[in-house]
């Protein structure tokens, strides 16, 4: 008797200690799930307010380019409502967009929806945008109406003619960002204002607008308090905080703030405690029904097999010694699918993310084919290049290829700018390749590729004109050296001319003096590239320069078999130039024309009004130009003609650039040529 309540006793101080660990371990795993699913929360959380603050971001930077496009060509020109929609079309309409453009007067010369603001409110802003700096703007959160207001001054030379109003509805970004996001099955996103005002929330709208410190009885339907707010409020960036509502339930909330000029918000991700902790609480039910089930079958069991055979107790006690190793096991399996479950969501996460960056990126494996391509890199490849992609395939001719294998041998990244043609997208791309090792120890090589062809255009052209400076520079000492020596040894040749020499000294007389007269030509080129600065600019008219042009050069022998066509309509307008100077670079583009053509054909000469500049085309039937000279034409003492010096691109290059515009080359050999000179429009 006293051995059975013995083994009574024990039996419940077993079960005391199994409920007691099994409590412990619930509250570990749960505290455990709740962290882990904070940092999910906050990732979600992060996300959105990067989202909101870029969205607004582009759209500032987009406003203030179109506020410079405008103060660039005025808000009285013609076409200023086609010109307003597609530079306005760039906008986002997502997220309840509006724009008006007012003069100087607060007149409305333009609008995409009538009766956004009474005359009074329009009056007021622009009153208030009109003494701000160009490059300054004005900034409102109109709460009551629920929507941002962005104005911008529009100045010429730092004079007021007008404002840009751009208004963008809160709800609609709300309901772009906010609204989609579920966390679980109660978990939702909402958002307030640094002072405490309440600008979204899924479930209470009718609360949307009311303020925590002027909270009344309503608002605490839904809260105790607003302490855990509070403390947002008054924290950093990022967190994760809890708070208990008014029916008893925990729940878990993480933040992160949108953070803008003028602009302060705070996006808000919660999800009731219970929800996060459910399918543990579930887990630890089943298993500790399990234990007690077993463990009053084990003592049931117990008691018989010793009244019965003590042989018959050891192999029951075996089989449950294995009993629990499979229910443990089990248990441990569903851990195991649970945590697969959860990195699954985490890898969508991920790629998610990776797929809205502006970069191609690819992931190559040790075999060096492709295995994984985000959003980005897919668009810029056509169907051919994505067809057994290789990085053989993709950097073919490149030294990169070279680079990247030593990368793999070395374990160090490496990067580089170059030239590549994916198909759908070509130009200048910086390339950097990553080793990375994957868990069964295969090397990989993850490729990142960024457009930067408008880069390094500019920095062509930034090398073009410092290198024409600096020859300038040079041609004028030169000139000034070359010249006076020059000239005594011409007025000597002249002399000896002069007098009576054999037929041999006579005939090397006349070729000196012929290659003297071409040292001149040369150097009055060199003393003209030196002194390309403007002598008088004023508002010119393109038709009249051609014709002037025209008058000069149709004596020279070699337009005799050229026929020339002129294009112009009639309202072209003027240019702010140089006539003189303009009138050299059009001669030096007919005459190019005239020597690619030497057995005769046609030039047309064209100008059209392209934005705020004019284009004037030569475009001649000649021989075109060779694929590899494209790039150096305009070089100073670069030529492909026998007789030229290699300055007359080099010279009008250099004149245009001075007024503001550029001039661009189209050629194929054996199609003929085209030089567009680009200047900006005279606009009065």
């Amino acid at each position: 008797m006293k051995i059975k309540i013995a083994l009574i006793f024990l039996l419940l101080i077993i079960i005391s200690i199994i409920v007691t660990l099994n409590i412990f371990f619930q509250q570990n795993y749960e505290a455990e799930m709740a962290a882990q699913f904070n940092q999910q929360q906050l990732i979600i959380a992060k996300t959105l307010s990067d989202s909101i603050q870029t969205n607004l971001r582009h759209l500032i930077d987009e406003a203030s380019a179109l506020v410079k496009l405008l103060s660039s060509r005025g808000l009285h020109q013609p076409g200023l409502e086609e010109f307003v929609n597609y530079a306005f079309a760039e906008l986002s309409t997502e997220i309840g967009v509006e724009m008006i453009i007012v003069d100087e007067n607060n007149t409305g010369i333009y609008q995409t929806r009538s009766g956004v603001f009474t005359q009074k409110t329009l009056l007021d802003l622009t009153e208030k945008i009109r003494n701000l700096h160009s490059s300054n703007f004005y900034f409102m959160e109109d709460v009551p109406q629920r929507r941002l207001i962005f104005g911008f001054p529009v100045k010429r030379k730092d004079v007021f003619i007008g404002a840009t109003i751009i208004t963008v509805n809160i709800s609609e970004i709300c309901n772009k960002f906010l609204t989609p996001i579920q966390a679980g099955k109660r978990g939702y996103a909402w958002m307030m204002d640094a002072s405490g005002t309440l600008l979204y929330h899924p479930t209470q709208p009718e609360m949307i607008g009311r303020n925590i410190f002027n909270a009344d009885r309503s608002c605490y339907r839904c809260h105790k308090s607003f302490k855990t707010e509070i403390q947002i409020l008054s924290a950093k960036d990022i967190g994760f905080s809890s708070y208990i509502a008014p029916y008893g339930e925990d729940k878990l909330v993480a933040f992160s703030r949108v953070r803008l000029p003028s602009i302060n918000w705070i996006v808000c991700v919660s999800i009731p405690y219970s929800e996060v902790t459910q399918s543990i609480k579930n887990s630890m039910r089943f298993h500790s029904l399990l234990v007690f089930t077993i463990l009053i079958a084990t003592g049931i069991v117990s008691f018989i097999i010793i009244i019965i055979n003590k042989e018959r107790v050891k192999a029951e006690e075996k089989a449950l010694y294995s009993e629990k190793i499979k229910a443990y096991a089990k248990e441990l399996e569903n851990i195991v699918n649970e945590r697969t479950r959860e990195l699954k969501l985490e890898k969508e996460k991920l790629d998610a993310i990776v797929s809205s960056i502006e970069a191609g990126i690819c992931i190559f494996d040790e075999n060096e084919k492709a295995v994984w391509l985000n959003r980005v890199m897919r668009k810029w490849l056509s169907p051919e290049k994505q067809k057994d992609l290789t990085l053989r395939k993709l950097f073919e001719g490149q030294r990169f290829l070279d680079n990247i294998h030593s990368a793999v041998v070395d374990n160090r990244f490496v990067q580089e700018v170059s030239f590549l043609d994916l198909g759908n997208k070509k130009g200048y791309f910086q390339m950097v390749a990553t080793p990375i090792h994957s868990p069964d120890g295969k090397a990989q090589i993850m490729i990142l590729l960024q457009d930067v062809t408008e880069l390094k255009r500019a920095q062509e052209q930034l090398m073009q004109s410092e290198k024409l400076s600096a020859l300038a520079r040079l041609s004028a000492g030169v000139a000034h050296e070359i010249g006076n020596p020059l000239t005594s040894i011409s007025s000597y040749v002249q002399i000896l001319k002069d007098m009576d020499f054999d037929d041999f000294t006579k005939e090397a007389l006349e070729t000196i003096s012929r290659h003297i007269n071409r040292i001149a030509t040369i150097v009055r080129q060199m003393s003209r590239f030196s002194k390309t600065q403007a002598e008088e600019i004023k508002n010119v008219k393109i038709p009249e320069l051609v014709n002037s042009t025209l008058e000069l050069v149709k004596y020279d022998k070699r337009t005799k078999n050229i026929e020339i066509e002129l294009h112009f309509p009639e309202d072209l307008p003027e240019v702010y130039v140089d006539g003189n100077q303009m009138i050299q670079v059009f001669m030096n583009l007919i005459l190019n024309a005239a020597d690619a053509m030497p057995d005769g054909g046609r030039l047309t000469i064209s100008a059209r009004p392209s934005d705020s500049k004019v284009e004037i085309a030569f475009t001649d039937t000649g021989h075109g130009i060779d694929k590899e000279h494209l790039d150096r034409i305009f070089d100073p003492f670069f030529t492909t003609k026998e007789k030229g010096s290699g300055l007359g691109l080099a010279v009008s290059y250099s004149i245009v650039k001075s007024f503001g515009g550029d001039i661009v080359v189209e050629s194929a050999p054996g199609k003929g040529s085209t030089f567009k000179v680009i200047l900006p429009a005279y606009e009065g």
